[in-house]
């Protein structure tokens, strides 16, 4: 008896699909619906493809049927496979298969660009994955809403890296098969709100198109810093946030940007990140209200590399002495022991400058490198029975019961020689 796949595929010749050009089988027929049902009973799940020899010194995939697996993706999805099946059987994205999609209806639209973009199928982190440009095609062309995925705007953004910045085009980037700039460019913004709400990776193209859209005045240079703001509170990873400053540096914010953000900033100056410290705290440190400044230096005390911590206590004497001097003596008497003579140097001047009196506490930790002489030699007592009777052996046990744990240490290795000689000796 046939299977359901042979059946399946017998319906699928009958209508002529395997001899018909493949940008003509749109045009064909899709049979009865009972040729229907038994065809979607076939393809809605399995294997089409198995590993098998193909040579005497080479293995590879190879069709479970001998027909265009193309052509039989693109039957499967006009006799009604699910949208989550016709992600995995369709290989590659083209217009035959966008028409296909589109023919089924927006919701199985949707349905598929969810489930398209649900995994990672793409070859680094921020390359075009195997079925995006088909998503990216159906979304636009459909206009339908932008999903809240990660995935789908790691797609749009290798996109729009290579078709509005020119950046270079990875091999999963069909020139036959692309979005026109006018498209990207219609629902830009949409998708520079959307990519900045999902916290998108400041490491990769996404930064830079958001930049392209200043310079094109897509939007404005204020709209941008605030998109640049939000990404940088909610970033994850050191490597975005370094990212996110440095488009703040390209964009040419104003040191009042900082200053009215403060508040927000220091959280961010908590990480103990240096590209954050080194950029923030000497702007927020000279200029800042007194009441904010004690915060901003705890947040500071994170900073671990010896050129920030001069630059940070650097930027304190820049300033007037704070009227509240004495409330800085516990986060000044950090830098006063710190290791480094010229950060505890600057930490003096600035007491100095402050009028501040602390005193240095005076280091507990060990001199090294001075010789010392070797302890003497441990004689180990050697290993003795004591008494050898029963009333000793039951000392011992008494002593091993009243332990909750067993512990074979010398009491009771003792036990056991000790219960072998009297059980030899009787």
């Amino acid at each position: 008896m046939a299977s359901k796949l042979e059946r399946a595929v017998a319906i699928y010749r009958s209508l002529g699909y395997e001899e018909s050009p493949y940008e003509n089988i749109l045009s064909l027929g899709i049979g009865t619906k009972e040729e229907q049902a038994i065809a979607r009973d076939g393809l809605k799940s399995g294997e089409w493809v198995q590993i098998k020899q193909l040579s005497e010194n080479s293995y590879g995939f190879a069709p479970v049927v001998d027909v265009d697996l193309k052509k039989l993706a693109v039957f499967a999805v006009r006799i009604g496979v699910e949208a989550k099946r016709a992600v995995n059987v369709i290989g590659r994205g083209d217009e035959i298969a966008l028409q296909a999609i589109m023919d089924r209806g927006e919701n199985y639209a949707i349905h598929f660009i969810s489930a398209a973009e649900s995994g990672n199928r793409r070859a680094w982190e921020h390359s075009l994955s195997v079925l995006g440009m088909l998503c990216l095609k159906l979304l636009h062309r459909m206009n339908l809403p932008i999903p809240e995925s990660v995935e789908y705007m790691k797609d749009w953004a290798a996109a729009s890296a290579v078709i509005l910045l020119g950046a270079k085009k990875d091999y999963l980037f069909d020139e036959s098969f692309t979005l026109e700039k006018e498209e990207i460019l219609g629902r830009f913004i949409e998708h520079i709100e959307k990519g900045i709400s999902l916290n998108m990776p400041g490491t990769g193209p996404f930064p830079d198109l958001l930049f392209f859209g200043v310079e094109n005045h897509l939007l404005s240079k204020e709209a941008a810093k605030e998109y640049i703001f939000d990404a940088l509170y909610i970033a994850k990873r050191p490597g975005d946030r370094k990212a996110w400053v440095e488009l703040l540096d390209k964009l040419g914010c104003a040191e009042k940007d900082y200053i009215d953000r403060a508040e927000n900033l220091i959280p961010l100056l908590g990480l103990g990140e240096s590209p954050l410290i080194e950029r923030f705290a000497p702007v927020l440190i000279e200029n800042i209200s007194e009441e904010l400044l004690y915060p901003v230096l705890i947040s500071c005390t994170s900073a671990k590399v010896k050129k920030t911590k001069k630059m940070l206590l650097n930027s304190v004497l820049k300033r007037e002495k704070p009227k509240s001097a004495n409330d800085f003596a516990e986060w000044l008497s950090l830098y006063l022991q710190d290791e480094d003579k010229s950060i505890a140097g600057l930490a003096e001047k600035l007491a100095l400058s402050w009028g501040l009196r602390l005193e240095q506490e005076e280091s507990n930790e060990e001199l090294r490198g001075l010789w010392r002489e070797c302890p003497k030699l441990w004689k180990v007592p050697r290993f003795s029975l004591g008494d050898k009777t029963a009333e000793s052996l039951t000392d011992m046990v008494a002593l091993l019961s009243e332990r909750k744990d067993c512990v074979e240490d010398l009491l009771f290795e003792q036990f056991l020689a000790l219960a072998n000689q009297i059980a030899y000796k009787s």
